[in-house]
């Protein structure tokens, strides 16, 4: 019992009640007084160290009770703040996420802006590069022969339709692809040229063609008219028959107008030989107004008698100073219908100008397009290859097509030629293989190739040597 209660004794007594075991079992033989009174220490000291002990479990007890209490007081206010912590780190959180795609969304769609501006950027230079083609493309279709005709004007002063031989002009440029027009020009009497250009324009619908005038400009001019600027032309040579610095504006006022410069003069003249041997064969200009209507010439006037004594050196003087000073040609012309001939002809030449200056322009300009200096088109299938043949052996001096076809038909290809040169024994057979072949004349008379033409032929075929001249004679 005693060892039961020892045992429930904590640490900090087993020392104490081990010092008394030890007294009580000591081997000295005292009094029985002592003894008890160890006993009743023993008892005493036991109780205390008992109620020590419990004391302490209370204390203990109770210490872990208010630790369990202030754990239970705690924790709510410990879990309070953790969860207000994590609302607001979860707020913060979520805030940053909202403005990570806010901005997301903002570089999105500044990317989407950028695309759809590069879009739109690649579709308008498509559209501009397409349009430049088909501008491109149209402008060339106008030069062609067969479609310039159809962008020119032939503009008409109204002063020439009164004569009455105007009627095979208008007639005649009826009758041309070009249009024309009857409107007042600058210089009366003249006619001038337009041409219908296509212009750039922001339209969608097509395009807008302007009309630009050209540089040439025909001035008509009757007989008696034309014989009177010769005669003021006249006044201004000096008395050796020397010219001075002529005075173009006797004949023709021309440099008073506004790009004349840049415009290209020329005259015609109608009925000039005519009119002078009508002249000279009625005498003055009384006996001229005495003839019969019927009798006189339609639309001829009379100059005075001192513009009469114009000759025919003094028109050909006047001709040069006119080619040499001024730069205008003149054309003597006997009828209306040659007029609206050489006028159709011009108008051509004009609508063609564009066409033949932009060939001139191409590389190898100089070269024909003629069928004889052209190649062989050789196809796929081995067609043209006969007809190359050939045109190699043309290569040679003197040979023409038919001696060309004789050795074609009888060798059709270089590999079977030069079959030919191999199985020949010695150097001079292979020299005279061709010169055998009968050649057909357009004479229909046959003769052959000669030796000549076979050696040149079998020196090109079989020869290394680059520097080797096949014909002395050349």
């Amino acid at each position: 019992m005693e060892r039961d209660e020892k045992d429930d004794v904590p640490d900090g007594t087993s020392q104490l009640v081990r010092r008394a075991i030890t007294w009580e079992i000591s081997d000295s033989e005292e009094d029985n007084d002592t003894e008890s009174k160890n006993a009743a220490a023993v008892e005493s000291l036991s109780s205390a160290v008992q109620d020590h002990a419990e004391k302490e479990k209370l204390l203990c007890k109770s210490l872990d009770e208010a630790k369990e209490v202030a754990s239970l007081t705690s924790l709510p206010e410990v879990a309070s703040c953790s969860k207000s912590a994590k609302k607001g780190k979860k707020k913060c959180s979520t805030e940053k996420m909202k403005m990570g795609l806010r901005q997301t969304k903002a570089e999105e769609n500044m990317l989407k802006a950028e695309l759809k501006k590069e879009r739109m950027e690649r579709k308008e230079q498509d559209a501009l590069e397409k349009k430049r083609r088909k501008e491109a493309a149209a402008a060339l279709k106008s030069l062609r022969p067969d479609q310039c005709m159809k962008h020119m004007i032939v503009c008409v002063d109204p002063g020439i339709l009164e004569d009455q031989g105007s009627d095979a002009l208008l007639e005649t440029l009826g009758s041309l692809e070009c249009g024309y027009s009857i409107v007042s020009q600058t210089v009366p009497h003249s006619i001038s040229w337009k041409r219908n250009i296509s212009c750039n324009t922001s339209r969608t619908d097509g395009f807008l063609e302007k009309a630009e005038e050209e540089r040439e400009v025909l001035l008509l001019l009757e007989p008696w008219d034309f014989l009177q600027r010769v005669f003021s032309l006249m006044q201004n040579m000096k008395p050796g028959g020397q010219w001075s610095i002529p005075d173009l504006s006797h004949l023709f006022p021309l440099n008073s107008l506004e790009g004349h410069s840049a415009k290209s003069y020329s005259v015609v003249v109608i009925g000039l030989d005519a009119y002078r041997w009508y002249y000279q064969h009625h005498g003055d200009h009384q006996g001229i107004q005495n003839v019969e209507p019927e009798e006189r010439m339609e639309g001829l006037r009379l100059p005075p008698d001192p513009e009469m004594s114009v000759t025919q050196q003094h028109i050909e003087e006047a001709l040069v100073v006119l080619q040499l000073w001024g730069n205008t040609g003149v054309l003597f012309l006997e009828t209306w219908q040659e007029l609206a001939l050489h006028i159709s002809t011009v108008t051509k030449a004009i609508a063609q100008r564009p066409y033949k200056r932009q060939r001139e322009n191409q590389t190898f300009s100089f070269c024909t397009g003629g069928g004889w200096a052209s190649g062989v088109r050789v196809l796929k299938d081995g067609t043209g290859l006969r007809e190359a043949w050939s045109r190699q052996i043309q290569q040679f001096n003197r040979v023409s097509p038919a001696v060309a076809a004789a050795v074609t038909q009888a060798y059709p290809s270089p590999s079977l030629l030069l079959q030919a040169y191999r199985e020949c024994s010695t150097d001079r057979d292979r020299q005279l293989l061709l010169s055998d072949i009968p050649v057909r004349t357009e004479e229909n008379r046959v003769r052959r190739i000669g030796p000549d033409l076979s050696r040149r032929v079998y020196l090109l075929m079989a020869s290394s040597n680059p520097e080797l001249v096949l014909d002395s004679t050349a």
